[in-house]
C-alpha cells in the first residue's frame, strides 16, 4: 500500500504575515544597534527569532498532519516534506548568497586565484548547514535561524509522520522541557548560539526547543481548546503578550527575561492562528506580500550593514533609519529578481514539458 498526502490549500494568516514583518524590524534593528551603537533600544530585539522559530513549529506541525504513514513511502514522504521545504527558503538564500560571496571578495580583495577556495570553504553557508558547525562566511551568520529550523525540521520530519502522537504529545514537551532547561542553565538569556555542545551547537537546541514548543501550540488549535475561551478574553491576552514582547525588546520592562517571554510566545502563538480571533481586514495581498518581504528582509540585513556601517549621518537615529530603508529596498529588489527568475524558469520547464508530450492525434 503507498500513501498519498492530500494538500489542500490553506488561507493565509495576514496577522501572522503582518506580525512576521514587526518582528523581521525589530530583529534587524537589533543586529545593527549591537553591531554599531550599542544603544539600548531594541536591544532585546533577538527574541524576535523565538516568534518565528514557535511559528514555524507550528506551521511544521500543521503540514505534516496532513500525512498519512506507510511504512514503504516513509523515507519518500519525508524527503519531499523537506525537499518542498528547502526549495521555499533556497532561491532566495541563493541570492543573497552570491552577492555577498562576490561583496567579500571585492571588499577583502581577494585574489582571482583564491576564489575557487573560498567558494569550497563556503559550501555550507550555499547549503544553508551553517549550523552543522562548520561556517566560514561571516556575511551569512544571521541565517543561523534557518540553517538550524531546517537542520531540526530533517530530524523531527520522519518522527512527526510514522509516529505522529508520540512526538506531538510525549516527545515535543521532553524535547522542550529539556533543551530550555540546558539553555537556561548555560546562560540566562537566549542570545547565545554558537557555544558547542559536544554533540551540537546551541543554536540547535534552542531551534529543537522552540520549534517543539510550536508543535505543542499546534495541539492546541487542533483539539480546538481556545474555543472554551471567551472572544474577548482571547483578543486581550493576544494584544497584551504582542504589547509585553515589543516592550521587553526595546526594554522597557527589565523586570521579566527571555524565557518568560518564550513562554508567553506559546500562549500567544495559537490564539493568534485561532479563526476566533482572526482580523479579516488583515487578510489582504499587501499584508500578504509584507509577511513574504520579511524572509527576504532577514536576508540582506547583513550585507547592508556592512555597505552602510562607514557612512556618517551625524545620528544614530539618521543612521538606523537608513539601514532599515536600505534594507527594505535591497530586501524588495531581493525578492523582485528572485521571484523573475523563478518565472523564467518555470516559464521554460512548462515549455519544455509541453513541447515533449505526444499530441492527441498520436503524431
Amino acid at each position: 500500500m503507498r500513501g498519498s498526502v492530500t494538500m489542500k490549500p490553506t488561507a493565509r494568516n495576514g496577522k501572522i504575515d503582518l506580525l512576521k514583518f514587526l518582528f523581521s524590524l525589530a530583529v534587524i534593528v537589533f543586529h545593527f544597534g549591537k553591531g554599531i551603537y550599542r544603544y539600548d533600544f531594541c536591544n532585546k530585539g533577538y527574541i524576535a527569532v523565538e516568534f518565528f522559530f514557535v511559528v514555524s513549529g507550528f506551521l511544521f506541525a500543521r503540514s505534516l498532519s496532513r500525512y498519512s504513514c506507510y511504512t514503504d513511502t516513509l523515507a519518500k514522504d519525508s524527503t519531499a516534506f523537506m525537499k518542498r521545504k528547502f526549495l521555499s527558503l533556497f532561491p532566495y538564500h541563493l541570492l543573497c548568497f552570491l552577492v555577498c560571496f562576490v561583496f567579500t571578495a571585492v571588499w577583502q580583495s581577494w585574489g582571482a586565484g583564491t576564489w575557487p577556495v573560498h567558494l569550497f570553504n563556503a559550501l555550507p553557508d550555499l547549503l544553508m548547514l551553517q549550523m552543522s558547525g562548520l561556517s566560514h562566511l561571516s556575511l551569512l551568520r544571521y541565517e543561523w535561524y534557518l540553517s538550524a529550523m531546517l537542520i531540526v525540521m530533517f530530524i523531527f520530519t520522519p518522527i512527526a509522520i510514522k509516529y505522529r502522537k508520540f512526538f506531538l504529545y510525549w516527545l515535543c514537551p521532553v524535547v522542550f522541557v529539556f533543551a530550555v532547561g540546558w539553555l537556561y542553565h548555560q546562560k540566562h538569556d537566549l542570545d547565545f548560539i554558537r557555544q558547542w555542545t559536544g554533540v551540537c551547537m546551541a543554536g540547535i537546541l534552542r531551534a529543537a526547543a522552540e520549534l517543539s514548543l510550536g508543535c505543542l501550540c499546534y495541539i492546541v488549535h487542533e483539539n480546538k481548546w481556545l474555543d472554551r475561551v471567551p472572544k474577548a478574553l482571547l483578543f486581550l491576552i493576544e494584544g497584551g503578550i504582542y504589547a509585553v514582547t515589543f516592550l521587553y525588546m526595546s526594554r522597557q520592562l527589565d523586570g521579566l527575561n527571555d524565557f518568560t517571554i518564550l513562554f508567553l510566545m506559546g500562549i500567544v502563538v495559537p490564539i493568534s492562528f485561532s479563526d476566533r480571533t482572526s482580523l479579516r481586514f488583515l487578510n489582504n495581498r499587501f499584508v500578504y506580500f509584507l509577511g513574504k518581504w520579511s524572509y527576504s528582509i532577514y536576508l540582506m540585513q547583513l550585507l547592508v550593514i556592512e555597505i552602510v556601517k562607514p557612512i556618517d549621518c551625524g545620528s544614530s537615529v539618521l543612521h538606523t533609519l537608513l539601514f532599515v530603508g536600505c534594507t527594505l529596498v535591497a530586501a524588495w529588489v531581493c525578492m523582485i529578481v528572485t521571484d523573475s527568475v523563478l518565472k523564467l524558469l518555470r516559464h521554460w520547464r512548462d515549455q519544455h514539458t509541453s513541447k515533449g508530450t505526444p499530441s492527441s492525434t498520436g503524431e
